[in-house]
């Protein structure tokens, strides 16, 4: 049971399966209910929150923020019934890049009954600004700059290099060699939203190259994937891809003398000295991350 009303978790769903019918086969009621529903939360609302399309249901401008703030209240009632059923235990909410999730969930400490563990996956900007907000107690991402509210506990710089699936590298081998061939081969590359493309940029344009983008993304994940296709190459950071590297899934060919890496800083806001017992956790799984050109143990 839900503290929330039925019309407001109605919306959610039909907000999720942008449908009607869809979301009422999911909750196993008629369509013709949930209708009534929403007319309901429109009254209550004052505004309408949908739209019919020849697709199925759009939502208003006025349904889009209710549904922004519904899933911050449902996520907050699932936080405080998860607290409530486990009194004796620690509520920790992280931030962290996509390339940390295997190593975050490896942490036998983090998976305890002791411990209520929220994971957020995004890009630096996102989740130092959930940090700043409270929203967040700890993140660990890439190339955190000084700030007044932010305390930076431990950093580790990593190379950024050429992945390329294995025997798919360019002639050559040296640096100018890699970067040139970014104009003739296809690339996969992060785009504006994640830290690493101003430095690839700046790359780009002090070796007056202009590269072939295949695709651009926000998603490392989608990246070595599309890598691994053995049709396009990319640049990430050594963490991003020592799983593949290691298991001969990729290769990472180094660019030692253009000087390209990252900063991978773990930090919690100034106040909040009440997460430092798990913090020990995470600091000791920081320090155990592989270095730049260390593969994963065995």
């Amino acid at each position: 049971m839900s503290a929330f009303s039925r019309e407001l978790l109605s919306f959610v769903e039909i907000s999720r399966h942008n449908s009607v019918r869809r979301a009422a086969e999911v909750l196993n009621v008629a369509p013709s209910a949930l209708i009534r529903q929403m007319q309901m939360l429109e009254r209550a609302f004052g505004a309408p929150l949908m739209a019919r399309t020849p697709q199925g249901s759009s939502l208003t401008d006025a349904g889009k923020k209710l549904l922004e703030q519904a899933t911050r209240w449902i996520d907050a009632e699932r936080e405080l019934r998860a607290v409530i059923s486990r009194p004796n235990a620690t509520g920790m909410r992280v931030g962290i890049m996509e390339c940390l999730l295997p190593f975050v969930m490896a942490q036998p400490e983090l998976r305890t009954g002791t411990l209520i563990l929220k994971i957020i996956v995004s890009d630096t900007s996102t989740l130092l600004q959930q940090l700043r907000s409270g929203e967040l107690d700890v993140v660990i991402a890439f190339n955190v700059l000084d700030d007044p509210d932010i305390h930076i506990h431990k950093k580790r710089e990593y190379d950024i290099g050429l992945i390329t699936a294995p025997g798919f590298a360019p002639a050559g081998g040296t640096e100018a060699d890699l970067l040139s061939a970014c104009a003739d081969l296809p690339l996969c590359l992060p785009d504006g939203s994640l830290s690493i493309w101003p430095r690839l940029e700046g790359a780009f344009t002090r070796m007056r190259v202009q590269p072939r983008v295949m695709m651009d993304t926000n998603s490392v994940r989608l990246i070595r994937d599309y890598i691994k296709q053995g049709e396009c190459m990319g640049f990430l950071t050594w963490l991003d891809v020592v799983q593949d590297v290691s298991s001969g899934d990729l290769s990472f060919h180094a660019l030692d003398n253009l000087r390209l890496n990252e900063t991978l800083c773990l930090c919690t806001r100034h106040v909040a000295g009440e997460v430092m017992p798990v913090m020990a956790t995470l600091a000791r799984m920081f320090d155990a991350l592989p270095q730049t050109g260390t593969p994963m143990p065995g």
